[in-house]
């Protein structure tokens, strides 16, 4: 009963220094000082308990294969969740670019149907007149609209790139998060 109790302790308490770290990176890389300052402290805090209870407890039992798995658990779902609330409070925003040689029109007028604001402009590459389509929208937004668009057109160029200083226009499912 005591190794599970102290597994269970392992578990939580890495999870919980790991979504820390994650969180407070995401928040680090958009340039958020004193935020990322009150989130660093309390992973901190966790960090030197876990190292202090887990440390002590393996000195008095020894370490065994449950603790490992779960520490390795805790660390890995504390990745995950992270990543998940990443996706839930980011805010970035792409630039994209698709070029297609062929069914730019369609691509375009299938976007516009979906809801995407679509800048379009022709084009010439080494082979001739092509279709340059233009769309800003949210990078969870991303994978769907590349997914639409291979499969219109497999030899699609789809390129994309982050905005910073946005202001006006339509953007594709932007709404208000954290």
């Amino acid at each position: 009963m005591n190794t599970l109790i102290w597994s269970t302790i392992v578990f939580l308490s890495i999870l919980i220094q790991v979504l820390l770290g994650t969180v407070r990176l995401i928040i680090m890389v958009k340039n958020k000082k004193i935020l990322t300052v009150i989130i660093g402290f309390f992973e901190s805090a966790v960090a030197i308990t876990i190292a202090i209870t887990v440390i002590s407890q393996a000195v008095k039992e020894g370490i065994n294969i449950y603790m490992i798995l779960s520490y390795a658990a805790g660390f890995a779902l504390g990745l995950y969740i992270g990543m998940l609330i990443s996706q839930l409070i980011s805010k970035d925003i792409l630039s994209i670019n698709i070029i297609s040689k062929s069914h730019g029109e369609e691509i375009e007028e299938f976007l516009r149907d979906k809801g995407f604001g679509v800048t379009s402009y022709e084009g010439n590459g080494k082979d001739g007149s092509l279709k340059v389509l233009h769309i800003i929208c949210n990078k969870n937004s991303f994978n769907k609209l590349k997914s639409f668009v291979k499969k219109m057109d497999p030899k699609v160029l789809v390129t994309s790139h982050s905005l910073e200083g946005l202001s006006g226009g339509y953007i594709y499912n932007i709404r208000s998060r954290i």
